[in-house]
């Protein structure tokens, strides 16, 4: 017949051994130490992260081959990847108008040229960021949507002059408000002095470029 253990007994069965709590608490302060590395890792890479893309380019660059000068790729690498994030971004602003930043350019050129808005596509390329094959494309794109119209050239028979049709006027008066307020929320976070300042000095290195 089975014996109900004493409470001596039960108490020394049931109480963990003194030992074993010692060793669960132990661990707390190696926790604690990998909690704050953790920590500062986070830290560190949040920092690293603070800056752009061009800034990550310059640091593995002058680890990988710190014999090179990437100085100049502070400002050209920052010109090169903001014309795409604008270009992209304005794009979506003038998805509503079912026009793309490429066929507006050539609609503005044909615009601010003054009645009757009339150019030929070498006047045209001459504005135009386009190649040859870009711009027939373009052209063709502008001429189905009936925004432009193609005929001869009284000074050169070879080749089709474009003009805006008044469906071509239309629309681009509607989407060069577009485009310049996209210019401005671009530059918002710089003051009026900070703007004259970096448009001299993008006038004069593509005055540089063009010579």
């Amino acid at each position: 017949m089975s014996r109900t253990p004493d409470r001596k007994t039960r108490k020394t069965a049931t109480d963990p051994v003194p030992g074993r709590r010692q060793s669960r608490q132990a661990p707390a302060a190696p926790r604690a130490a990998r909690a704050a590395a953790a920590s500062a890792g986070t830290a560190a890479e949040t920092a690293e992260r603070s800056g752009d893309v061009v800034d990550q380019l310059l640091h593995d660059w002058s680890r990988e081959r710190p014999d090179l000068d990437a100085s100049a790729m502070a400002v050209v690498g920052r010109v090169l990847h903001l014309g795409r994030l604008f270009e992209a971004d304005l794009n979506r602003s003038l998805r509503a108008l079912g026009i793309p930043y490429s066929d507006l350019d050539v609609l503005a050129t044909l615009r601010r040229c003054g009645a009757p808005y009339r150019l030929t596509p070498t006047q045209l390329r001459r504005s135009v960021l386009l190649t040859s094959g870009a711009m027939t494309a373009c052209l063709n794109r502008l001429e189905a949507r009936g925004l432009i119209a193609r005929s001869f050239d009284a000074n050169d028979r070879r080749s089709l002059a474009a003009e805006l049709s008044a469906e071509g006027v239309r629309l681009i008066d509607r989407a060069i408000g577009e485009r310049f307020a996209h210019a401005e929320r671009s530059l918002d976070g710089l003051d009026a002095a900070e703007r004259a300042q970096l448009a001299r000095l993008l006038r004069k290195l593509r005055l540089r470029q063009a010579s």
